[in-house]
């Protein structure tokens, strides 16, 4: 898990490997990347960094780039794909997104609404301070594709939303109630076309002893 602090300034990731920090700090997703070591999926290490000031995410990711090159040596190329990918665009009513409260931090919670069965029925996502850009990051590894922002919006917002399941959709996880969610409780559309996708091959990497 990674986490950031902002305001604060302050980076942890706990247990991850390095195909995640990798992912993590690019700004990519697993289908994103290949090559590399075996063990770069395997290994895991814990990071914890704190910056001079109050860093922004993309202030953290360009820190775990330089840490990542330094520590790992890490090496790589770009390649280019055609793939389809989901696009998300303003719908027809004003998208329903709040401006962050003075001195909140940036935060997303995913918290599980559980049925007597112990099972989770339904979920129910929160997020403060965070960004479209951030949440097409978490929700491309949940469906699967790249998810890119045409909506215009930049900044960070407050926003909520539940994935509720139903007959047809029994599963809360669900990309098409993830969609319905976007567009009836957020105000966005997510659509799907062909784009160029960007690729990194790992050409190398040094390993490290965890603790290191």
């Amino acid at each position: 898990m990674v986490r950031y602090t902002y305001p604060g300034g302050r980076f942890s990731a706990n247990a991850a490997t390095l195909k995640f920090l990798v992912e993590w700090a690019y700004g990519i997703q697993p289908f994103q990347h290949s090559g590399g070591p075996s063990w770069m999926g395997t290994d895991r290490y814990d990071v914890v960094a704190k910056a001079a000031g109050e860093a922004t995410d993309a202030e953290m990711k360009l820190m775990l780039r330089t840490l990542l090159a330094d520590r790992f040596l890490l090496k790589f190329h770009h390649e280019s794909k055609k793939l389809p990918v989901y696009v998300i665009s303003l719908g027809k009513t004003p998208p329903k997104l709040f401006p962050p409260k003075d001195g909140e931090a940036h935060f997303l919670q995913v918290t599980p609404q559980v049925g007597q069965d112990g099972k989770p029925t339904s979920y129910h996502v929160a997020a403060t301070r965070f960004s479209l850009t951030q949440l097409t990051d978490v929700f491309a590894r949940l469906l699967g594709s790249l998810v890119v922002n045409e909506t215009g919006l930049d900044g960070d917002f407050d926003f909520s939303m539940d994935l509720t399941p139903d007959d047809n959709r029994p599963h809360p996880l669900d990309p098409s109630l993830l969609i319905g969610a976007m567009r009836e409780q957020l105000g966005l559309t997510l659509k799907t076309r062909t784009a160029p996708v960007d690729f990194l091959v790992i050409d190398g990497a040094e390993r490290v002893a965890a603790g290191n």
